[in-house]
């Protein structure tokens, strides 16, 4: 029978740590609410492993390198299958270098410690768990945010209420996803959540979870058993809070904790309907590598124009900012190596993929699962930036703009759906 434990601790960064997430650079100027990393063990006696979920935007791959070393020296599970994934919160500390906001290598060199000790106590918290499976569709709250335009072009956010907006690019499904490991009446339940959008709800510069960390706040608190919760962010790279046909305010603090109160209403309705799913533990990994994407030598030497033009402004303007990403694309290794993750709890599939995947790739990735009862979740290992559809590629929304936050060549978001395809197979 599988045992689950849980643990975590706080992560909040000191005031004035460079903060993710924009293209101008910002630094925090004190907690509006904690960050945590929340760790849940999983054993069955043969196979373990540990999936840890972090409030941050993403890891430098040298800081999944360095967790899990120091996780794997703390409890006996291999680093292989200590799985790290991000709720991708744009008020947290910066771990990799992004526009004009630095990586703070201070905060970065404090994780691993933390790391370890919360997987150490949901090491040792672990306890036969019975393990169920539920799902049910939050309406109002997430939203397609790419566009037909009239003029026949694709934009990204385009503005509440244009009036040249023809639609959403496609209609989408955004369902919240609950694995549930219930316990003895002497251990808490534990509740792996997952939603599919943007946590960049909050803004400003005081450090926030978003609206990851007030689900998991809800849910521990009207949940039967007032279960240990932490949040995976499912396929969410078109995916945000706005709904442009809206004109009222959708940001802020209380925004976060509306969106956190709607998706835990239908969570709850879900929970009752939860499907036990038993079986053995299993852990799958797999290696990809895709293609960093290219440019021709006169777009190259556009943007050095427009680069060597601005470079000495403060703040750099947008244009400028746009051509030095495309300089440093350029100078990127050709070839982009990254690993993905698969785990096998019973009945239920969690298959994790870097970067921040179109939700039409998420959805494919589900339709063709062997398992029914599976979830896919982005933002997983280091920070890989956005995995669009090969057609996005022709188009004119922000997620496929040349830059680090775009690094590679169309095709590789289906390139990601067979891998993880394959893992699911080889979990199946």
């Amino acid at each position: 029978m599988v045992k689950a434990g849980f643990g975590l601790i706080e992560i909040s960064p000191l005031v004035g740590t460079p903060v993710a997430g924009y293209l101008n650079a910002r630094y925090a100027s004190g907690v509006h609410d904690p960050l945590f990393a929340r760790a849940l063990a999983l054993t069955d006696g043969q196979t373990s492993a540990l999936l840890i979920s972090f409030d941050l935007i993403g890891l430098a791959d040298a800081d999944v390198v360095a967790i899990r070393k120091a996780v794997a020296e703390r409890v006996p599970v291999d680093e292989q299958h200590v799985i790290l994934f991000c709720t991708h919160t744009h008020t947290g500390p910066a771990l990799v270098d992004s526009f004009e906001t630095p990586r703070s290598d201070e905060y970065a060199r404090s994780l691993p410690e933390k790391t370890a000790r919360a997987a150490e106590t949901a090491w040792y918290d672990l306890a036969e768990a019975g393990v169920s499976f539920a799902q049910r569709e939050v309406p109002g709250v997430a939203f397609q945010r790419r566009y037909l335009m009239k003029d026949g072009t694709v934009r990204t956010n385009p503005g509440k209420m244009n009036p040249d907006i023809v639609g959403p690019q496609r209609q989408i499904r955004t369902p919240v996803t609950l694995i549930g490991f219930e316990r003895d009446k002497t251990r808490l339940p534990i509740v792996v959540a997952s939603f599919p959008c943007h946590a960049d709800v909050v803004g400003g510069t005081e450090v926030s979870a978003d609206y990851p960390g007030r689900v998991c706040d809800h849910i521990t608190h009207e949940f039967p058993g007032h279960p240990e919760t932490l949040f995976l962010r499912a396929p969410a790279g078109d995916i945000n809070h706005l709904n442009v046909f809206d004109a009222s305010p959708q940001s802020g603090y209380e925004y976060a904790k509306h969106m956190a109160r709607a998706i835990t209403e239908q969570a709850v309705q879900a929970w009752r309907e939860r499907v036990s799913t038993p079986g053995p533990l299993a852990t799958a990994c797999a290696s990809v590598t895709l293609e960093r994407r290219s440019a021709e030598q006169s777009e190259l030497a556009s943007a050095r124009s427009v680069f060597a033009q601005s470079k000495m402004l403060s703040p750099l303007p947008i244009d400028a900012i746009w051509a030095r990403e495309k300089l440093l694309l350029a100078e990127m290794p050709e070839q982009i190596r990254i690993e993905m993750n698969g785990i096998r709890i019973g009945g239920v599939r969690i298959l994790g993929v870097p970067g921040e995947l179109f939700s039409e790739l998420g959805d494919a990735i589900i339709a063709r699962s062997p398992a029914s009862n599976t979830l896919v979740a982005d933002c997983c290992g280091g920070k890989l930036g956005y995995l669009p559809t090969r057609e996005a590629y022709s188009q004119n929304g922000y997620e496929e703009r040349p830059a680090r936050s775009s690094p590679c060549a169309p095709g590789s978001g289906e390139a990601v759906v067979e891998a993880a395809l394959s893992l699911a197979a080889e979990l199946a």
